[in-house]
């Protein structure tokens, strides 16, 4: 029997390949980071918001 030859990849599909893969990667993580920030952003607001509530009770409180 005769070795069959396996077809192998060109480089340049692999380099593609890899060039694509990592746009992906850049844009998902992009797109993740952007998430998470605007999640932090969400929660320091209502952060803010509940002290700024509570110091204002408090001070109201106060003034009587």
């Amino acid at each position: 029997m005769s070795d069959l030859e396996r077809p192998t990849t060109p480089v340049s599909a692999k380099v593609v390949g890899v060039v694509v893969i990592g746009l992906l990667a850049w844009l998902l993580f992009g797109s993740a980071l952007s998430v998470v920030k605007a999640v932090i952003a969400l929660v320091g607001y209502v952060i803010v918001g509940f002290a700024a509530f509570h110091i204002g009770k408090a001070a109201g409180k106060r003034e009587r």
